[in-house]
């Protein structure tokens, strides 16, 4: 007897239904999965300050004063001697990187070894990734950093008011007799303390991260490289300046392009905050839309003023 089987099957429409469940299940799930990558990446932005603001407390510890933002002076900008992602190499487990470094000589004439490396340390994970710099302190160029250096309300050289600000400016304190130019030891040494730091360590900023304007992104202007001594590539401000006309910086959002002075203001690709490192070594996400006098407050190590305002 020859028996008849039937055989189940989808019918288009029954296909086309499951597809299109399956569809906007996944349209649910991939705003969650992102949020969930944005937050790791913002939990390991915050643990990389982290480890650069217990990297600061090991450099005082071991040397009685605060790491300067860069040694020497920036006449040389773009080249320069070491800045504080130098300094800090041993204090990050680097110290094979930092090894490679005579710190006497400006950066265009180490081994490139020693300035084209790009150390997760100093990257944030929400940044798109890193490439060596262009028109540079060479033309090979150097390893990048999304963190700066906090020079309190304005860039006032070895006179700003921040907590990681360069050496003393002191005279005769590079050999020009030989060349390359020889850093004397007199200015590889930093002029601040935590006890400089009277407005008290948890209220004022060290590290934070600076803003990076998107067409500057990455390698070029202001994101150029960590280990060169092109200022806006190791600084940033916050508040308004002293001066007259006093210039103002905001913490910036991620796509500010043409506002002023976006190119020496922090600001992180995280949504609503920027994440600093303060002096006592904690980590806090401050909001963007805190207002320039909080700002200013927070920047400047010794102007006596309390923080009245939420941040």
């Amino acid at each position: 007897m020859i028996r008849n089987i039937r055989r189940s099957a989808f019918t288009l429409i029954e296909l086309l239904v499951v597809i299109a469940i399956i569809a906007i299940l996944i349209g649910l799930l991939l705003p969650a999965v992102q949020k969930v990558r944005d937050a790791a990446a913002r939990i390991k932005c915050s643990n990389n300050l982290k480890q650069i603001g217990l990297a600061s407390h090991g450099y005082h510890d071991a040397n009685t004063y605060l790491v300067p933002s860069w040694l020497g002076g920036n006449s040389l900008d773009p080249d320069g001697w070491a800045t504080w992602g130098v300094l800090l190499l041993p204090y990050v487990e680097q110290d094979s990187v930092y090894k490679l470094w005579d710190l006497s000589l400006p950066a265009s004439v180490q081994t490139p070894a020693a300035y084209q490396q790009q150390l997760s340390v100093f990257l944030c994970p929400a940044r798109p990734s890193p490439v060596l710099s262009t028109g540079d302190f060479v033309p090979a160029g150097g390893g990048l950093t999304d963190y700066a250096a906090s020079f309190g309300t304005a860039a006032s050289g070895s006179a700003s008011l921040g907590v990681i600000i360069p050496t003393a400016d002191m005279a005769n304190s590079v050999d020009t007799t030989v060349t390359p130019n020889k850093l004397k030891p007199n200015r590889m040494k930093g002029q601040l303390t935590l006890l400089s730091i009277t407005d008290g360590t948890s209220n004022t900023f060290m590290f934070g991260e600076k803003h990076i304007r998107p067409q500057s992104m990455r390698g070029k202007n202001e994101d150029r490289s960590l280990f060169g001594g092109q200022t806006n590539s190791v600084r940033r401000m916050a508040g308004i300046e002293s001066a007259t006309p006093a210039n103002v910086r905001p913490l910036m959002p991620p796509e500010a392009q043409t506002t002023a002075l976006a190119n020496t203001a922090f600001g992180g690709p995280h949504s609503g905050v920027c994440q600093f490192v303060f002096a006592d070594g904690s980590v806090k996400a401050v909001r963007t839309t805190t207002d320039l006098d909080t700002l200013g407050r927070l920047s400047v190590r010794n102007d006596g003023l309390t923080i009245t305002n939420d941040y």
